[in-house]
């Protein structure tokens, strides 16, 4: 009889305790994974401001920062340095997952590039989004409709992605490198340019002078100088790293 009545009280039992391990489970989780976080270091000579958004993140210049609650979307991140000269890095970032990232420099450029170990950032805050507007006081009998908060404008940086294709396409079909040079020089003093638009055009030439003249002619049109130094992976021979790096030098 005891052993029958133990039976039934586990047989009972099991489907409330299968519900407490899911809503166990569920908490565990919880909406830990919805927002995430920017990190970046600066060489230990070096501090700097964080705006994300254009919203100014630190009062005081930083070595390191660590911003979390960042909703998982692509914001606009710009890094303006405590020196002589206010360098100034920016740069989209996709949220929809931790970033970290340091300040380099190659020769006189800077840059953003993946943090690499463990970073114990000097300041650790939640995201700043500006100044909230007070609240609006209820009217008796009087609703309030509040308007549509506006989407936020994406602005793509360089050339729109539609005329770039077109213009790739172009400059694909020339039979010509000295042809194809002269089309691309004319696309470029028309257009703002990426970093990464440069490159794909200086891949398409045969012969490596080619893409070199055309990298120096690209520079004053592209809106990423901080990282033209992404270009020497476009180049086969080291004295063209070298060249590009001296005449941008001399701008």
């Amino acid at each position: 009889m005891k052993k029958t009545l133990l039976y039934l009280f586990l047989i009972l039992a099991l489907p409330s305790m299968a519900q407490y391990r899911g809503h166990g489970g569920h908490g565990l989780g919880g909406s830990h994974d919805s927002a995430s976080s920017l990190t970046i270091v600066a060489p230990k000579h070096q501090m700097f401001w964080l705006f994300v958004d254009d919203v100014l993140q630190n009062e005081n210049a930083v070595h390191s920062i660590r911003i979390n609650n960042l909703w998982p979307d692509e914001l606009y991140i710009r890094v303006e340095l405590d020196n002589p000269t206010q360098d100034c890095i920016g740069r989209f970032v996709d949220f929809r997952y931790p970033q970290g990232f340091s300040i380099v420099q190659h020769g006189s450029l800077l840059g953003l590039e993946p943090a690499q170990g463990n970073i114990r950032p000097e300041l650790v805050m939640d995201l700043l989004t500006g100044t909230p507007l007070p609240p609006v006081p209820p009217t008796p009998h009087i609703e309030i409709v509040q308007p549509p908060i506006p989407e936020p404008i994406h602005i793509e940086p360089g050339m729109n992605s539609k005329d770039f294709n077109e213009a790739l396409t172009l400059l694909s079909k020339e039979t010509f490198d000295d042809t194809r040079l002269a089309t691309a020089k004319q696309i470029i003093a028309n257009n703002l340019m990426t970093v990464n638009q440069i490159a794909q055009i200086c891949r398409l030439f045969n012969y490596e002078s080619n893409t070199l003249e055309l990298a120096k002619f690209a520079y004053p049109y592209c809106v990423e100088k901080n990282k033209y130094y992404l270009l020497n992976d476009v180049f086969t021979y080291d004295s063209s790293k070298r060249e590009l790096n001296e005449y941008i030098g001399g701008q």
